[in-house]
């Protein structure tokens, strides 16, 4: 009878850790409340950013970062707790632009960051209580 009764509380356990396909990622859009989705940068260390094709991220939802920061593309690992980030060792392209000043700045405030606040399409990266080191708006999907 025991075992019966482990085996049920077992079941209904694990029937309640199931996740919906919504949850599961498998939803018509990425959740609005999270980081997963394509990010634009708007503003850089309180500059804002107008280029036509500006740097971006993109999270996903098993830890990896990927974008275009200016000239190169780069890729790597992201860790997010609570509102803590912290952006692995990231790799990159290697080409060269003619202008490499936005890049630069970019890829420095990744490496810095240690926290974000998200909200209403919008996402900043920070360095403890300063001001936002890059904005970045939520790209929509077509």
């Amino acid at each position: 009878m025991r075992l019966i009764m482990a085996g049920v509380l077992l079941s209904v356990g694990l029937l309640g850790c199931a996740q919906t396909p919504e949850q599961a990622g498998e939803g018509d859009k990425a959740p609005q409340n999270t980081l997963s989705g394509q990010w634009q940068l708007v503003e850089l260390m309180g500059h804002p950013i107008k280029a036509e094709k500006g740097p971006n991220l993109e999270f996903n939802e098993e830890g990896r970062v990927s974008g275009f920061a200016g000239c190169n593309r780069f890729f790597g690992d992201v860790e997010v707790k609570g509102l803590s980030i912290h952006f692995g060792q990231l790799g990159a392209t290697m080409m060269a632009c003619p202008d490499m000043q936005i890049e630069s700045k970019f890829m420095q405030v990744l490496e810095k960051a240690d926290n974000y606040s998200l909200g209403n399409d919008s996402l900043s990266l920070n360095k403890a209580r300063m001001a936002p080191l890059a904005r970045f708006e939520r790209v929509k999907a077509d």
